[in-house]
Formats: structure tokens, C-alpha cells, sequence
């Protein structure tokens, strides 16, 4: 496409700062720390707070088996209502939620339970196809990873305030058991907020970037042909090599709830919801550093960060390898109070998880938004990435349903999967030469609104 004249490109046309990208990012991380950052927060009680995982992992699976149908639809669903509609439909089902579990925990009323989670795994579709639409469609190629980062930071920070709350509600508590019911409603009430929150997006045809690029969008003319550019997409050969590593990308994370409620205590839970979610603030910054250096090959930069990626969640499946080989062979299964005996060497394995785990995460949004052409391509990308990621997290919150499950099988998969998404994730990864983003700059929409011309930005 053109570029903007020397002319031009000096008189910088005025816009509202409601309508930046870093307000758009604002909203969106708004929206991120109430809704799943609370949720995040609870899951980080290990199994949502209860004393037994069992009953709350398969209220997961359910939650993640709905989100992962709808999240692949939702991308196409969202690029015709418009993300601001699919970001605030997104927000509804996370109070349900929680509530859901308050009344498990009070009661052991196990139906609510499963009523809030299914709504919440509609609603969650919805929400994170839009959510990682925005986080990488409105910012500009070589901005993406950093605001990625400030995206995940504010995730985690939901997790960091909500496990301030429950270390400070259960500080005192040294056993096993269920966390008090006080810590659900000040969650639930968090959660509320996400859908105000959300109605402040600015559609992608009112935002500007600082570089006078626009956020290019195409819909289809139909349902039905959206539809098909979905399904014509998750059939390419790009997506069907990546889907192992879309797979296992947030699958350690139904074995890391059980591995916390069964070998830590109440308080050792709370101090973990706190402080593990740093480890993905942490990864997120030294990943994003990465790949947003623009001196560094786009090829070399993603090969060396998914290498460094992999290294690390490798590492981790064997360390708990050895770990769990230890446990099983006690007497008893150890209950680690923090900083007692054994916390440490337990504990960092769950911190490392995390640091692995959302640096994959973070790579891999940035990596299919290196392949879409505008901000519809985006949508249907993430929806796929965050519907078949969520498919391996049904997978993975169904096997630690069972009570009596053997934990070598869990980390076992884990390993294996990682192991296997390697090579294909490396073919893609030689094969990228640079970001495919259809670049259309103010002055020719411009130019394109005062002619005859039709609006380029949604061509």
C-alpha cells in the first residue's frame, strides 16, 4: 500500500485519546483483571478454593469443553457483531461463576456449580476470542509483544489482588481444607465489573495508531461465508501443524490445581494464588524484549524464544518426575506448610510452570498474529488458538476429575505433547519472514472517505 507524504506525515491529524491503542488496551486489561484474572485467582486456591479437587476439576472440564466449541465460532461470531458487543457478552459469565463455587463450598450444592461453569465457558468463548483480537489486532505489529506483556501483566495481576485477599482471610489456616467462604464474595463482586468495563471499547474502525497506521478489518457478507473462512483457515497447513503446540500450551495447568490441593496446605495455597502469577510477569517482559527487538531476524527471534520456551517446560516435567516419584514413595503424601520442609523444591516447580507457561502462551499469540492480514484474520486465528487450547484443558481438567488418578500420567502427557509439538512449531517458525499485515495509513483513508472510493479500513 501507499505511505503517507513527507508533507503529511508532518501535520499528524489530532485524535482522541479515548480512541488510542493504549486506551483500547486499557479497557481490555480492565475487562481481563476482573473477569478471568478473578477467575485465575480461585483456580489459583487449587481446585477453586474446595477441600477436595475432584468435584471442582470436572466443573472445569465443563467449563473449558464449552469454550472450546464456542471460541472457534466466536472468532467469526465477534468479527461480525464487533468486538466491543464480544468483548462485553464475554465479561457475563464469570460472577456465575464464582458464584457457582460459593455455593459449592457453603453448601455443596454441586448443580449450581455446573450451571455457572457452563455459562462461563460460553461466555469465556467469547470473551478471549475478542480479548486476544484486541490485544493483538489494535496495536501495531511491532508493538504487539509489549503490549502482550502489559496484557498478561494485568491477567496476573487479578490473581496477585485476589491472592492478596485470600492470604490475608487465610493466613492463619495450616491444614488441608477449603478456603473461607468471605473469599468468594469479595471475588464475585470483582467480577461484576468486567461488563461496565468492557462497554468503553472503541470499535477498530475509530482507533488510531501512533504510527498512522490503520486496524484493517474485512467482513464476509455473510454468516455462512464466515463461517467457511474459519473452517478454510483451521484446515491450512500453517494451523494444522501449530494445533500440538495450541494443544499443550495451558495444559500443566488442570495437573498444577491438583498438585496444590493435594501436597499444600490452605495457607501455602493462598501464598501461591499471590505470588506465583510474578513468574508470568516476569516471563511476559523477557519474552515480549524479545520479540519486539526489531535489530534481531524475525525468524531468529521467534526460534531462539520458542527454543528458550521449551527448555524450560521440559525441565519442569522432569523435575516433577522425580518429585512425584519421591511423594509416592512416602509413607505418606507430604502437606507442605509454606517455607517447612520440602515447601521450597514443590513450590518452584509450580512457579516454573507458570513462567513456562505463559511465556508459551504470550509466543504463540504473538506468533499467529505475525500471519494474519488484518484484524478479521486475527479473530478467526486467536479463535482457533484459544478453542484448541482449550480443548487440551478439558482434556486435562477431566483427567484430574477422577480421584484415584495417577499423577505420572498427567506429567507424562505433558511431557510427550510438548516433545511432539517441536518440529512442527519449527517448520512454521522457518518459514516466517515477517508480519503479513496489510498496512493502509490515515491519508489514504482519508483521501479513500473524500473520493468515490470505498473506505480502505473496511475493504
Amino acid at each position: 500500500m501507499g505511505t503517507p507524504s513527507i508533507e503529511s506525515a508532518s501535520k499528524p491529524m489530532k485524535h482522541s485519546l479515548f480512541r488510542s491503542v493504549p486506551f483500547q488496551i486499557a479497557v481490555a486489561c480492565g475487562v481481563s483483571f476482573t473477569a478471568p484474572g478473578m477467575w485465575d485467582a480461585l483456580g489459583g486456591l487449587g481446585a477453586g478454593g474446595a477441600a477436595k479437587p475432584y468435584a471442582v476439576s470436572a466443573a472445569n472440564a465443563l467449563v473449558y469443553g464449552l469454550f472450546a466449541v464456542v471460541c472457534v465460532a466466536a472468532g467469526a461470531i465477534n468479527n461480525r457483531i464487533g468486538l466491543p458487543y464480544g468483548l462485553a457478552l464475554g465479561a457475563i459469565g464469570y460472577p456465575l461463576y464464582g458464584a457457582g463455587l460459593y455455593t459449592n463450598n457453603v453448601s455443596a450444592t454441586t448443580w449450581f456449580m455446573l450451571f455457572g461453569s457452563a455459562i462461563c465457558g460460553i461466555s469465556a468463548g467469547f470473551f478471549w476470542a475478542a480479548e486476544a483480537a484486541i490485544i493483538i489486532g489494535y496495536p501495531s505489529p511491532k508493538d504487539r509483544a509489549f503490549y502482550l506483556a502489559i496484557w498478561q501483566t494485568a491477567k496476573a495481576a487479578g490473581p496477585i489482588v485476589g491472592g492478596a485477599i485470600n492470604l490475608g482471610l487465610n493466613a492463619n489456616r495450616k491444614t488441608a481444607g477449603s478456603v473461607g467462604s468471605a473469599t468468594y464474595i469479595v471475588f464475585i463482586v470483582i467480577m461484576c465489573l468486567g461488563l461496565p468495563i468492557a462497554l468503553f471499547l472503541s470499535p477498530a474502525s475509530k482507533v488510531w495508531r501512533k504510527d498512522g497506521t490503520r486496524v484493517v478489518t474485512h467482513k464476509e457478507p455473510t454468516w455462512g461465508k464466515e463461517f467457511k473462512a474459519v473452517f478454510r483457515l483451521f484446515k491450512s497447513r500453517r494451523i494444522l501443524l501449530l494445533l500440538p503446540a495450541f494443544f499443550i500450551s495451558y495444559f500443566y495447568n488442570g495437573f498444577t490445581s491438583t498438585w496444590l490441593t493435594t501436597y499444600f496446605t490452605v495457607r501455602s495455597r493462598a501464598f501461591s494464588s499471590f505470588f506465583t502469577n510474578f513468574a508470568g510477569i516476569f516471563s511476559s517482559f523477557i519474552i515480549a524484549s524479545l520479540l519486539d527487538r526489531q535489530s534481531i531476524h524475525i525468524k531468529t527471534r521467534a526460534k531462539i524464544a520458542f527454543l528458550t520456551i521449551v527448555t524450560i517446560l521440559i525441565g519442569t516435567w522432569i523435575w516433577a518426575s522425580i518429585l512425584q516419584a519421591r511423594f509416592y514413595a512416602a509413607a505418606e503424601p507430604p502437606v507442605f506448610d509454606w517455607f517447612q520442609g520440602g515447601f521450597g523444591s514443590a513450590y518452584a516447580l509450580v512457579f516454573f510452570w507458570q513462567f513456562g507457561g505463559q511465556a508459551f502462551q504470550q509466543f504463540l499469540y504473538w506468533l499467529v498474529g505475525q500471519y494474519a492480514t488484518d484484524l478479521s484474520s486475527v479473530s478467526h486465528h486467536t479463535g482457533i488458538l484459544r478453542g484448541v487450547e482449550a480443548l487440551g484443558q478439558t482434556v486435562a481438567w477431566a483427567m484430574q476429575s477422577e480421584g484415584n488418578a495417577n499423577h505420572f500420567v498427567s506429567i507424562g502427557i505433558n511431557f510427550g505433547i510438548t516433545i511432539l509439538c517441536i518440529f512442527p512449531t519449527w517448520i512454521v517458525l522457518s518459514e516466517l519472514e515477517g508480519a503479513h499485515e496489510i498496512k493502509v495509513v490515515e491519508e489514504e483513508v482519508v483521501d479513500a472517505e473524500s473520493g468515490s472510493g470505498k473506505d480502505v479500513a473496511e475493504k
